[in-house]
């Protein structure tokens, strides 16, 4: 059945997608940095904790390129750890409370989290479990939206529930593991890279992105508003108002 709705957001999205190439800031995206910091520090006979692991881990696939390699899920939910195919041990807990996960001290040689740190509602708590858990020298490795983005404003102006029917409506792929609560609790630079130096963190490397333009695509008056936006703080390198941020940071040997 033809529903002229969805018929016209598909078309403006396709619109879109056409004037968005001609972007710089539209050429890498914000997994580019996070999938690949990740690659890069895999190891045989690693720990990797997966904050927020939900259905599965990201990067699952590069498992079989080591051996010993082990996967714990730590999520709030259960009904999405069910899903998990991936974990060798999966953990229903949820971050950001005064109470510790159940996972030794010193003992995960890599933390990974995917868009997730942004619906924790305290993140003290969230990076003195990290830097618990992890081993000296041990990596924590996080994409996350800045909470200044367009996109977060407006998420952090909606009840929750308003949010999640927009999102859906404009982008259904993203009803599956998507719409939850967002606190985006010091997730902006330099707020994060401050909380990660109080709990002893060091050697800090942050990537950022300039591109949110995935949420306005739906009316082409707005995503070139989105774009335009994006492109001035790419061009000027301001950092405070990017659309995401990656980091690699370490704990202190």
């Amino acid at each position: 059945m033809f529903n002229p709705v969805r018929w016209f957001i598909d078309l403006n999205k396709k619109c879109f997608r056409y004037v968005a190439k001609l972007f710089p800031n539209t050429k890498t995206g914000i997994d580019t940095y996070y999938f690949g910091w990740v690659r890069e520090n895999l190891a045989d006979n690693y720990t990797i904790v997966d904050v927020g692991g939900g259905r599965g881990w990201h990067l699952a696939s590069e498992r079989r390129k080591f051996t010993g390699l082990k996967l714990i899920a730590v999520d709030p939910s259960e009904e999405q750890l069910r899903y998990n195919k991936d974990a060798d041990e999966k953990i229903i807990f949820a971050m950001g409370t005064d109470e510790r996960v159940p996972i030794e001290d010193n003992s995960a040689d890599i933390v990974t989290s995917h868009m997730v740190v942004e619906h924790i509602s305290n993140n003290d708590y969230t990076m003195r479990e990290i830097s618990r858990i992890l081993k000296p020298g041990g990596k924590f490795i996080c994409a996350i939206p800045n909470k200044f983005a367009l996109f977060a404003v407006i998420n952090q102006m909606l009840p929750n529930w308003l949010a999640r029917k927009i999102l859906f409506t404009l982008r259904p792929e993203t009803r599956d593991g998507h719409g939850f609560k967002a606190y985006y609790d010091r997730t902006y630079y330099p707020a994060m890279q401050k909380l990660l130096a109080r709990y002893g963190f060091v050697g800090t490397k942050f990537a950022f992105t300039y591109n949110q333009s995935i949420y306005f695509a739906f009316f082409l008056p707005f995503g070139l508003i989105s774009l335009m936006w994006d492109f001035l703080m790419y061009l000027f390198r301001v950092k405070p108002l990017c659309a995401y941020l990656c980091f690699i940071t370490y704990k202190k040997p």
